[in-house]
C-alpha cells in the first residue's frame, strides 16, 4: 500500500502488513530511522528499514489478535521540515480504515521515534515505544491516555542518551506514563544485546493491550519481566536493564 502520487516525484511513502488479522483488537505500527537531511528515497533492503523487520516478526507472535504494519518513509531524511511526520499521519489514516476504533502502538527507531512522539498526540495511539529515539529539545510529547516507553544504550553516540532522559523527566513532571528503561552496553544500532531490544518491545505492547488482546500468560521471569512490571505497573519510571 503506497500513498498516493501527487505528480512531483517524490517517492511514496508504504505501508507493508506483517499481520493483518480479520478482527485485531490492537494495532502496532513500526517505524524505522533516518538521518538528518537526505532525500535519497528509502527501499526495502536499505539497513535502516531492514533493521526493525525483526521487531515486526517478533509483534507477529504476540497472542492475540494483534495487527502489526511496517511503515517506509519517503525519503532518508528530517529534512527540516518533518517530511517523515507527514508520512506518518497518512500511515494512521491507512491503520484506521483497516480497524476504525482500535487502539495502536508506535514504535519508532532513532528518526522513527521521533516520528512516534511527534505524533504520539494522535486519539487513537495508546502507546509509544521509543528506541534509541532522536529527541530535540522542544519537541512535541504525547499527552494524557498514551504510555511512553523510551529505550535507549547507554554507549550510543548517535542520539543523545541526556535528551532522552530530559524528555522522559518532562513527561513525568506533567503527570503522564512515561519511562526510559537503559540498557547498558548497548549501542544506538541495537546490535549489541540484540535479542533483548525486540523482547522488550513485544512484552511492553503485549502487557499494555493485554485487555484488547485477551492475554492471559503469566509475565515473563527474569529481568526482562521485572522492567516491564515496573513501566507498566508504577505509571512511570527511569529503570536500567
Amino acid at each position: 500500500m503506497s500513498a498516493t502520487d501527487d505528480r512531483s516525484g517524490m517517492p511514496l511513502a508504504s505501508l507493508v502488513w506483517d499481520a493483518q488479522p480479520a478482527g485485531a483488537t490492537a494495532v502496532a505500527l513500526v517505524m524505522h530511522g533516518g538521518a538528518v537531511e537526505g532525500h535519497e528515497p528509502n527501499r526495502p533492503w536499505s539497513h535502516n528499514v531492514a533493521r526493525l523487520v525483526p521487531f515486526a516478526r517478533a509483534l507477529r507472535r504476540v497472542p492475540g489478535p494483534l495487527a502489526v504494519a511496517r511503515l517506509r518513509f519517503r525519503v532518508r531524511g528530517w529534512n527540516g521540515d518533518a517530511m517523515p511526520v507527514e508520512d506518518a499521519r497518512w500511515a494512521l489514516e491507512q491503520v484506521r480504515a483497516a480497524y476504525p476504533g482500535v487502539p495502536i502502538a508506535l514504535v519508532g527507531h532513532s528518526m522513527g521515534g521521533r516520528v512516534a512522539l511527534h505524533v504520539g498526540e494522535d486519539p487513537d495511539v495508546r502507546l509509544v515505544v521509543g528506541l534509541a529515539p532522536w529527541v530535540e529539545p522542544g519537541d512535541p510529547q504525547p499527552g494524557e491516555g498514551t504510555r511512553t516507553v523510551l529505550l535507549h544504550g547507554d554507549r550510543d553516540v548517535i542520539c543523545s542518551l541526556a535528551r532522552t532522559r530530559t524528555a522522559v523527566e518532562q513527561m513525568q513532571a506533567r503527570g503522564l506514563d512515561a519511562s526510559l528503561v537503559r540498557v547498558a552496553r548497548a549501542d544506538h544500532a541495537m546490535l549489541v544485546r540484540a535479542r533483548l531490544w525486540p523482547a522488550l518491545v513485544t512484552e511492553v505492547v503485549e502487557a499494555t493491550f493485554a485487555r484488547e488482546l485477551g492475554s492471559s500468560r503469566e509475565p515473563r521471569s527474569g529481568p526482562i519481566g521485572a522492567v516491564v512490571a515496573r513501566v507498566v505497573h508504577d505509571g512511570g519510571v527511569i529503570i536500567d536493564i
